[in-house]
């Protein structure tokens, strides 16, 4: 395989927990379309009741509709080249439906997918209880603030990119509002994570202009994926370079939060336990842990766009396309810009925010609230 023909058969990446949320709206959506047009083409849900062998394929299935009318539906064609086989459907199962009128006028039906709702509900329940047993209602806060947080990007910030308004400006309203959140609603209003809030916004005004000179200087167009060409045809009114740019914003948002929160923590501990500290000696101080916390934190954020490449590693491997090629393309290159912009914007916030709440800080001179003190991570 060429590295062209390598390029050209990426799998499409994995989604993140935004597009996630808009797949399960959608999802809902479809499954009330309504079911007495004939001409209609649509999507509906059912339960398999029963399975069919025919003579000749393909095999189908009973489904039970939500109405209470069961239907016969194709079930989906084996592979002939054996090369890749889908679970069998079950009895049971919940499945989503494809319907198109066919060659007499009646409406056909085709087993398009599982329903995985369910499944994904159960999972965000796991979640939402593993929170509230480990952090108590912090814990659950923090679900909540998340949950905010993935609104903000579905209901605000996608609208407006699609609308044609900038992605950055439109990023940076949206990661305001998402640092809000994560910082004030989850750890409460205080001296600390007011310290913490402004680190992590001069972080994120220094990774928007690290993301905007890197991404002019390695000359990324936004078009390293097919996520982006599908895009560019539905809606080209969107900039896709600036939509890149908001998504290295975005994606580096939740490490920087934690270290922002830890190093305004430890340097309001150590002021209120020895008042005596200079504003060189608290910075000294507080570096110490921010040193330690940025190590596993970098390692962090690059394991997860690793991981979230691996299927785009192999392809290039079994297509044996050369590392300086591999590197060169486009889809690699951006992958690369988007975890070293947020990695070193991850690494400047602990020196930002380290000086900065050492300068509040100084003397123990800031009243502490209640509280103020425990919400910082152990070290």
């Amino acid at each position: 395989m060429t590295a062209a023909a390598a390029q050209a058969r990426v799998p499409l990446r994995l989604r993140r927990w935004a597009v996630l949320l808009l797949a399960l709206v959608a999802s809902v959506a479809s499954a009330q379309l309504p079911l007495d047009d004939a001409d209609a083409f649509g999507y509906a849900e059912g339960r398999i009741i029963e399975l069919v062998q025919r003579a000749q394929p393909p095999d189908g299935a009973l489904v039970l509709l939500p109405d209470g009318r069961v239907v016969n539906a194709d079930l989906p064609f084996p592979d002939p080249d054996q090369t890749f086989a889908l679970p069998p459907y079950q009895v049971g199962e919940r499945v989503e439906l494809y319907y198109a009128p066919g060659p007499d006028g009646r409406r056909q039906y085709v087993v398009s997918d599982w329903v995985r709702r369910p499944a994904l509900w159960w999972l965000l329940g796991l979640f939402a209880v593993v929170a509230l047993a480990v952090a108590g209602f912090k814990g659950l806060r923090a679900v909540a603030a998340t949950g905010a947080s993935l609104a903000i990007v579905v209901l605000y910030v996608v609208p407006r990119i699609v609308a044609g308004h900038d992605p950055m400006l439109v990023s940076l309203v949206g990661v305001g509002g998402i640092l809000l959140l994560a910082i004030y609603f989850v750890h409460g209003i205080n001296w600390s994570t007011t310290a913490a809030l402004v680190g992590t916004y001069a972080a994120v005004g220094v990774t928007m202009l690290l993301a905007i000179a890197f991404t002019d200087f390695t000359r990324l167009t936004g078009l390293g994926n097919e996520d982006a060409i599908f895009l560019l045809a539905a809606a080209p009114q969107v900039a896709l370079r600036g939509l890149f740019l908001a998504g290295v914003l975005i994606g580096a948002l939740g490490a920087l939060t934690d270290i922002t929160i830890v190093q305004a923590s430890v340097v309001r501990e150590l002021a209120h336990t020895d008042p005596s500290l200079r504003l060189g000696q608290l910075y000294a101080r507080g570096m110490n842990v921010g040193r330690d916390h940025v190590g596993s934190l970098v390692n962090t954020l690059v394991l997860a766009y690793t991981g979230a490449a691996l299927s785009l590693f192999l392809l290039l491997h079994v297509g044996q396309v050369p590392m300086a090629r591999a590197f060169n393309l486009e889809l690699v290159a951006s992958e690369v810009v988007h975890t070293l912009v947020g990695s070193i914007g991850l690494i400047l916030a602990v020196p930002i925010t380290t000086v900065l709440a050492a300068w509040w800080f100084r003397g123990d001179r800031l009243p502490i609230k209640p509280g103020e003190l425990q919400h910082g991570h152990p070290h």
